[in-house]
């Protein structure tokens, strides 16, 4: 009897391990973190459930080896207003790329020592080694093949006429990202790290060059020297002038200019149908490659191109194109509401009225939930 009942204690407790085992192991599935922060989101900003919030929040980043530093971001500014640890968010965004100038764009923390607390971690033997760290996960063969390949599509869109460069390179260069996607994965923020002003510098690749990138996404240009600029040569041969960026420490402006993580998304929004390669890029959601709202910001897209991208097929997610303040220059692609936030949910993208509270908290405690390439991180 003693001897069941040690065998029965036994096996109890190595059912009890490989439980745990399972528990701790790092998910690969990035459809469970979207659930996660959308469940994170839905508990904190629509039923008032403070704790359940932060406890998916926190069941998002342990969870999974790669975290996006927007969400990090927003978890650390809820954490302040609430009173909690924000640090560990902010320290745990710095192996992906978090810098104290992002932390510029936070309006409610300019006056306030956050920014202060961050910088002397990140200036810290750990903080200083977890930014190392994160600059060795960044692959910089794909970084330089899309850098090259942003500049040509750039130059066709600074062409004379930008519409026929592009119909005669589309093909080309939709090829050429596929098979790129196939070999390395969508070219995001986890291979590629954020946009981020400092990123080629830190990197110390020659081959890469920051200002070359704003100069031709840059609307206007100085034409005479001046001794705060530096001299850049066009494309014709001629010189322009334009301010040192790559130099600016605390520029929050351009600390998220589009060097890596965006390029890729830039290009399909300019292409005229950019759902072409849809099933490819699709599958780069689960992998943690590609975020559902860089996603579905394309499938928007979709239905205001004047090409035929059989757009009917697609869901229209934001309810407004892109970016959120556009809603009158697209009201007659709109779905109603319901059938809107049906189409979220299929991405775990929070509902609507989930969206507009989380805006009005920003709005009215100055903090900041939106980035990315047309603010479709809300």
């Amino acid at each position: 009897m003693k001897k069941q009942i040690a065998l029965s204690v036994i096996f109890l407790i190595l059912i009890g391990q490989i439980c745990l085992l399972a528990t701790a192991q790092t998910d690969t599935n990035y459809w469970h973190y979207h659930e996660l922060i959308y469940k994170a989101e839905c508990a904190i900003f629509d039923s008032n459930k403070i704790d359940a919030g932060f406890q998916y929040y926190d069941q998002a980043f342990n969870n999974f080896e790669f975290n996006y530093v927007h969400d990090l971001m927003n978890a650390a500014q809820l954490a302040h207003f609430y009173h909690r640890d924000y640090m560990k968010y902010l320290k745990k965004g710095v192996g992906y790329g978090l810098r104290p100038a992002h932390l510029s764009y936070i309006p409610a923390w300019k006056k306030l020592t956050v920014k202060k607390e961050f910088l002397e971690y990140f200036k810290s033997d750990d903080g200083k080694k977890t930014r190392q760290a994160y600059l060795s996960t960044i692959n910089q063969d794909y970084l330089a093949w899309l850098y090259h390949f942003s500049l040509e599509e750039l130059k066709c869109r600074r062409s004379p006429d930008p519409n026929r460069m592009y119909e005669e390179h589309f093909a080309k260069w939709d090829e050429e990202l596929l098979q790129k996607i196939k070999e390395y994965g969508f070219p995001g923020a986890k291979s590629l790290g954020i946009d981020d002003s400092l990123l080629y510098k830190n990197l110390n690749n020659n081959e890469l060059n920051y200002n070359q990138l704003v100069l031709l996404s840059a609307d206007s240009l100085c034409l005479k020297p001046h001794k705060q600029l530096i001299p850049v040569l066009l494309s014709n041969g001629d010189t322009a002038w334009m301010r040192d960026v790559s130099q600016d420490m605390d520029c929050p402006e351009l600390s998220y200019w589009y060097t890596s993580q965006h390029l890729s998304i830039l290009y399909l929004i300019h292409n005229p149908c950019p759902l072409g390669i849809h099933s490819e890029i699709y599958n780069e959601i689960a992998k943690g490659n590609l975020h559902p709202r860089e996603y579905v910001l394309l499938l928007d897209q979709s239905h205001v191109s004047e090409k035929k991208c059989d757009y009917e097929k697609y869901d229209k997610v934001f309810y407004r194109i892109g970016n959120l303040s556009q809603a009158e220059l697209f009201e007659k692609y709109f779905s109603p509401e319901d059938e809107t936030d049906i189409a979220r949910k299929k991405y775990w993208i929070i509902p609507l009225h989930v969206e507009r509270a989380k805006a009005s908290f920003a709005e009215k405690y100055g903090y900041r939930f939106n980035w990315g390439m047309n603010n479709c991180f809300k």
